[in-house]
Formats: C-alpha cells, sequence, structure tokens
C-alpha cells in the first residue's frame, strides 16, 4: 500500500526525540534565518553536501515536491555542511539547479552535530508544531506520492 512505501521512505521519530534543536544560519544571500522564521509550517530539513552524490540528486525532488505543494504551509530547508558558501554558490550555479528553497550554511557543522546528522543526506520532517515527525537517511525521491501524501496530510490542520 501506499503508506508502506511512506513508511519505507521516512521513518517516524520516536516522541522522546521530537524537539528539534535550535537551527540559526545564515542563507547563501546572507541573511540569518532560524525555524522559528518558519513556524507554522511543515518543513523538509535537508542536510547535504555538493561532494555526495546522493545529495545532489536529490535537490530536484526537493523542488519537485515544493512546487507541488505550493500554496500549502509547507518550506524546504536545505542545510548545507562544511562547504564555502563561494563553492556552494558556484556549484548550485554550475549544475542550474534554479532551487527556490533557502539554501542555509552550516560552515562550521554545528547544526550538523546538534541535530546528530552522521551520514549525508539526511532529512528531518517537521511539522507545523515545530515537532520532528519522521527522519529519511539516504537519498529519497521526496516528490514521490507516498511522501507527498505524508507532507500533505501533516500540513493540514490539526494533523
Amino acid at each position: 500500500s501506499a503508506a508502506d512505501g511512506a513508511s519505507a521512505a521516512l521513518t517516524p521519530v520516536p516522541s522522546e526525540h521530537a524537539s528539534p534543536p535550535a537551527l540559526v544560519l545564515n542563507d547563501l544571500n546572507g541573511d540569518r534565518l532560524s525555524l522559528d522564521d518558519f513556524s507554522g509550517k511543515v518543513l523538509l530539513v535537508n542536510f547535504w553536501a555538493t561532494w555526495c552524490p546522493p545529495c545532489v540528486k536529490e535537490l530536484p525532488s526537493m523542488q519537485a515536491v515544493r512546487r507541488q505543494l505550493a500554496g500549502e504551509p509547507f518550506e524546504v530547508i536545505a542545510v548545507n555542511v562544511g562547504e564555502d558558501p563561494v563553492d556552494v554558490s558556484n556549484f548550485l550555479n554550475r549544475i542550474d539547479a534554479e532551487l527556490e528553497y533557502p539554501i542555509l550554511l552550516d560552515e562550521n557543522m554545528v547544526a550538523a552535530k546538534n541535530w546528530k546528522v552522521r551520514a549525508l543526506p539526511t532529512t528531518y520532517i517537521i511539522d507545523s508544531q515545530g515537532r520532528a515527525r519522521y527522519i529519511a537517511l539516504g537519498e529519497r525521491d521526496f516528490d514521490a506520492p507516498d511522501v507527498v501524501s505524508i507532507l500533505r496530510s501533516l500540513a493540514l490542520p490539526d494533523a
């Protein structure tokens, strides 16, 4: 069933780990952003790096799911781990990614450490109340119908 496929893609986070640590980082434009800036939204928080092929491969699917959920309280936040902002910018321009979601820069890897990211890519799904609900380790197809339906149901009021 679709639910089985989605549960394979997204692993539920045990409730004792449901409070994500703070995330306050600069984006590629030098603006300081934090999770609080997105309160009330379902968030797909993706830790990635340019040298990680599976990370790069899933960037377009995150853009696609963002488009599918346009108009819903949903945002993708891609946290680049440990790289120079200029390198990240140049890389995204070179692959012509045209990503519309914020890219945050975790240059000294403090956020990755706080979020217990042990491998890239690692993705957390945060619900509109700010609770971590799902985690995905490794590459996913985030615009797959089963994943989109989980994200959509979290974006509904009272999910």
